[in-house]
């Protein structure tokens, strides 16, 4: 087994409670771990026994793309469709970080960490 990451993907996305924060829009990172068995792929060095961390990339793109009101629905999005294009991994692991929020002083970043065995 072998973990897979995608660190630091950046999205300037449209997501909030508030209509103030989709109007305006802010920036978001996303994090996506799974654990995949790469035998196959190493030993044929063969993208398509891999999981195909650009099609990792898309489908966070495309999620991030569409708003919703909160983190912990696109962490659980990004998670569930992980899993449906890649059905054998395991240890999901989806972390969206929303950076300066509006939380009336100086905050860093708020953050959901989703976990999916």
């Amino acid at each position: 087994m072998a973990e897979i990451k995608l660190e630091g993907m950046s999205f300037f996305a449209h997501h909030g409670y508030y209509a103030h924060e989709q109007e305006r829009g802010g920036q978001y990172l996303v994090n996506v771990s799974v654990d995949a068995d790469i035998e196959q792929a190493a030993l044929g060095d063969d993208l398509r026994a891999a999981v195909n961390y650009e099609v990792i990339y898309q489908l966070c793109a495309d999620i991030m793309d569409q708003p919703v009101k909160l983190i912990e629905t696109l962490a659980y999005r990004i998670g569930h469709e992980v899993r449906h294009q890649f059905p054998d991994v395991r240890n999901i692991r989806v972390e969206v970080i929303k950076l300066s929020p509006e939380l009336g002083g100086p905050v860093a970043n708020a953050r959901i960490t989703y976990h999916l065995d």
